[in-house]
């Protein structure tokens, strides 16, 4: 089974889930409810973020900036490590994981740049976005979404 699904996802080949876009009303009005919250979030986030520019400072001191960098990165290794263990054991929710850890690497990508020093604390900060951060990334999403289409 486990080999048969990671040669579906190397070939591209994978099979329909049976019910996708079969929905019962229960979860057709479930998933209509979600989608008006999700709308509802970021009509309400965009104006937020537009607020939030002109109010915040500029600068800001931070309590437990160690605990929050260094559990940014658990959270990433525990992205990739759980990604491994469901890769291995041929379990397409890998697609969730892979997903998070893109959303994690990206967000640990932004914060490195937007909160680094100028000058060699900023260039090492851009680099390291570029060369392993968002190539991560990148790679992750291409993960999950090929596991996605598989599913399909």
């Amino acid at each position: 089974m486990r080999t048969e699904f990671l040669d579906r996802v190397a070939d591209g080949t994978g099979d329909r889930v049976a019910g996708v876009g079969q929905e019962t009303p229960g979860q057709s009005r479930l998933l209509r409810r979600a989608r008006l919250v999700a709308l509802a979030v970021g009509g309400f986030l965009l104006p937020w973020c537009v607020l939030l520019s002109m109010v915040l400072p500029a600068t800001a001191q931070a309590q437990h900036w160690s605990l929050a960098w260094t559990g940014l990165d658990a959270a990433e290794a525990l992205a990739a490590l759980a990604t491994a263990a469901l890769l291995a054991h041929g379990d397409r929710r890998a697609a969730l994981t892979a997903a998070a850890g893109a959303a994690l690497l990206l967000t640990d990508a932004w914060f490195d740049v937007c909160t680094s020093a100028p000058g060699l604390d900023h260039a090492l900060a851009v680099a390291e976005a570029a060369c392993a951060e968002v190539p991560l990334a990148l790679a992750a999403c291409w993960l999950a979404l090929t596991l996605t289409s598989t599913s399909r």
